[in-house]
């Protein structure tokens, strides 16, 4: 009896060692997992046989081993021991990451987020075993600035793993800075000059894409995603897709769609990738077939793909191709879905509220009158409600909902007076973030374009009611080194496409389109999505 006594406890003591081993270590590949899991109850094995079969003493052995070993993580997990026992969040989530996938993936992540931290009255809140979810303005700099922290490990999940990873994957921040040097000057102002020639061209056949469809009912979503995956595809490659002439004939925007459908798994549970398919195969496959027939065919202008391959000479050596790969397609798939998203947004705002419509046609008509190139961009800068209005758009449908996810190492770090132990994930919530009246009053969830005009002249509020507008809080291109490279071509092409959009054509909802459900179709998977939209478009000039 003895023996079996022993073989118990030594059971119990090698399944709390375990775990012991996960916490201090975290192995997340097979070859380690599998023998930390599989080998321990075999130890006891020995002891039992003298009292059961081999079957029923593997069975006791396995069985008792892993319920303690179990048993042993949720009781951490929950308990007062915990690192992250003092910030309040679901019981579910604290415990594993698979109830927090199984939140997300309902794509409603970002209002569940939001809605905990209301229920806590919490700046802070637990969103799963080692992460945390921040509202506080206050706490941006100190985890997104330049002394912030590095991203954090749902990149290694959204990367497979990847060894070769483009710039905004890379979690070591230096790594990040050096591969963040061919962006800076694939996106600065003179190069950003140099891809106007394709934007232009590209803005003038999505206008004459709609025309074409005049008087009957089509898919603003589609049109829009078609033109931004086709102007991505020449600023990337010197010239990708015709999805806007031809339709998606070749399935190219379902092979970005299947890679992000694994998304939102790889993010939240970054282990699984060592377990389960990569969504992003196809995709890479892909890439490689662009930036070959790319370098066959040379480009007469200067494209994305001109600078990360080091084709100006910038710097002593040039990249392998497929880190060139690498980044180019993040281009397209980043660059296509964040742009399509917005300038959607964008249409069905301007649509739900018709004054905000007719007083930006108004600025778009006073600076491009009929008959003047709407696509010229010099009068931008000047067109201070437009900015407003993608502004706020922004402020309402941030690109990423959820945040980019950062991490503490080994030591740890105080965000203002809340010290964030070592080796934990933390998000800056930003959907909660622009929304939180504190930064943004009055009507912090209205679509009000004017508020980014009063807050340059708050005096010209007129209303007893007080005018906040933080600033600081407006974190849609993120934040820090980190920050979106791209914003000014992004500003450029919202931009463009609504003056020539707006000069030409009128727009308004088809019938039977309930706009009130729009937002139950915007969905956060880790970028936000948008349904369809589907509208009527009417010229407003007679086309020759």
């Amino acid at each position: 009896m003895s023996h079996l006594r022993d073989a118990l406890l030594l059971d119990v003591g090698l399944a709390l060692l375990t775990h012991l081993v996960f916490n201090r270590i975290e192995p997340l590949a097979p070859k380690f997992v599998v023998p930390l899991l599989a080998l321990p109850p075999l130890i006891p094995l020995i002891l039992l046989l003298e009292h059961f079969s081999a079957p029923t003493a593997f069975c006791f052995a396995s069985g008792v081993f892993h319920t303690v070993f179990i048993s042993s993580v949720v009781f951490y997990r929950l308990s007062s021991i915990h690192p992250l026992a003092r910030y309040p969040g679901p019981t579910l989530l604290k415990l594993s990451t698979f109830f927090v996938y199984k939140k997300n993936v309902t794509g409603r992540r970002h209002l569940y987020i939001q809605k905990l931290h209301e229920k806590y009255n919490s700046d802070i809140v637990r969103i799963g075993p080692n992460e945390l979810s921040f509202r506080d303005v206050a706490s941006i700099a100190p985890i997104m600035g330049t002394h912030g922290l590095a991203k954090g490990p749902s990149y290694d999940g959204l990367m497979a793993r990847a060894v070769i990873r483009p710039v905004v994957a890379w979690r070591d921040k230096a790594v990040h800075a050096e591969r963040r040097l061919p962006w800076n000057r694939a996106l600065n102002t003179s190069a950003i000059k140099d891809y106007e020639g394709s934007l232009t061209g590209r803005v003038a056949q999505l206008v004459d894409y709609l025309l074409a469809r005049s008087g009957v009912e089509v898919d603003a979503t589609e049109a829009i995603k078609f033109f931004s995956y086709d102007f991505m595809g020449d600023m990337a490659f010197g010239g990708l897709s015709e999805l806007m002439r031809d339709g998606d004939v070749h399935g190219q925007t379902k092979v970005v769609q299947a890679t992000k459908d694994t998304n939102l798994m790889r993010e939240t549970i970054p282990w699984s990738t060592l377990y389960f398919p990569d969504g992003g195969i196809a995709l890479r496959k892909a890439a490689v077939t662009m930036a070959t027939d790319r370098i066959k065919k040379g480009n007469s202008r200067r494209d994305l793909f001109h600078y990360l391959n080091n084709e100006d000479d910038a710097e002593p050596t040039s990249p392998p191709l497929h880190i060139v790969v690498a980044e180019a397609t993040l281009a397209i798939v980043a660059g296509s879905d964040t742009t399509s998203g917005t300038l959607t947004n964008i249409l069905y705002l301007l649509m739900q509220h018709p004054q905000v419509y007719k007083k930006l046609q108004e600025e778009v008509d006073k600076f491009y009158p009929q008959g003047e190139n709407a696509m010229n961009c010099d009068f931008h800068p000047d067109m201070v409600f437009m900015e407003a209005v993608i502004n706020e758009a922004l402020r309402l449908y941030p690109v990423v909902p959820s945040g980019s996810q950062r991490a503490t190492q080994r030591k740890g770090m105080t965000v203002l007076s809340d010290y964030i132990p070592p080796n934990t994930s933390v998000r800056i919530h930003t959907w909660s973030v622009h929304r939180d009246p504190r930064n943004f009053y009055p009507s912090p969830n209205d679509f009000w374009p004017e508020r980014w005009i009063i807050a340059e002249k708050p005096s010209s509020f007129m209303s007893e009611e007080p005018f906040i507008h933080n600033a600081n809080a407006f974190i849609a291109f993120s934040f820090g080194p980190a920050n979106c490279v791209g914003k000014n071509l992004a500003m450029k092409g919202m931009k463009m496409v609504l003056c020539h959009l707006l000069q030409q054509v009128n727009l308004r909802f088809a019938e039977g389109f309930d706009p009130d459900t729009w937002d139950a179709h915007v969905k956060d998977y880790f970028m936000l999505e948008v349904g369809k939209l589907p509208v009527i478009v009417t010229p407003r000039v007679s086309q020759a």
